[in-house]
């Protein structure tokens, strides 16, 4: 009876000492980070008007700053603004008279991404844009503001570590604008600081 007190004893010591190990590493690997993005490229609006090609411009350079929340599973979430040029017409009416029509966006996303393998991430984003139309010519000059609640984005990137807090990187993204049913296309290279 008494070497199986011992036993049973020794048993739930050693269970013990391994749930307290176990729990103890898993503190240290489930840390949490915080990753604030700015990144900066080309973009490209694809749109269902028909304007004129040689009239319309529709590349341009976008900026957008990222903020993550990165637990240490696969999954992050986070939010995304940024400014985009989606389109500039400039036409010549006559001698005296030029016209110009811009329009911008300026989106506010809530954004999942996963890391698929090592510094390579698939990510997709859903929320608000608020739009801007200018319209100017012979000394006036138009604006229009229209906010679009259902817009969409679906991005690829990789990102690549130079320290503990510092990663650099490239994106491809396409984004979806509900309101005015069109597509804009970006390319932009990313540098991240990792808290």
């Amino acid at each position: 009876m008494g070497r199986i007190k011992t036993g049973f004893t020794l048993v739930l010591v050693f269970f013990t000492l391994v749930l307290y190990s176990q729990k103890k590493d898993s503190v240290k690997v489930h840390l949490n980070h915080y990753t604030l993005t700015i990144g900066t490229g080309w973009t490209h609006y694809i749109n269902n008007l028909d304007y004129g090609v040689q009239k319309i411009q529709q590349d341009f350079a976008g900026v957008s700053c990222k903020f993550y929340w990165e637990p240490e599973h696969r999954l992050s979430l986070g939010l995304e603004t940024g400014y985009y040029q989606l389109f500039k017409i400039t036409d010549q009416l006559n001698a005296d008279t030029s016209v110009k029509i811009e329009r911008t966006v300026v989106p506010m996303m809530l954004l999942a991404r996963m890391r698929i393998v090592d510094n390579v991430y698939l990510g997709a984003g859903m929320g608000l844009a608020f739009i801007t139309n200018k319209a100017s010519g012979a000394n006036q000059s138009v604006i229009t503001k229209t906010t679009s609640l259902s817009n969409f984005e679906l991005s690829a990137s990789y990102i690549y570590p130079l320290s503990k807090y510092w990663l650099v990187g490239g994106e491809f993204k396409m984004f979806h604008f509900g309101n005015l049913n069109d597509w804009m296309y970006s390319l932009q290279a990313t540098c991240a600081l990792r808290l």
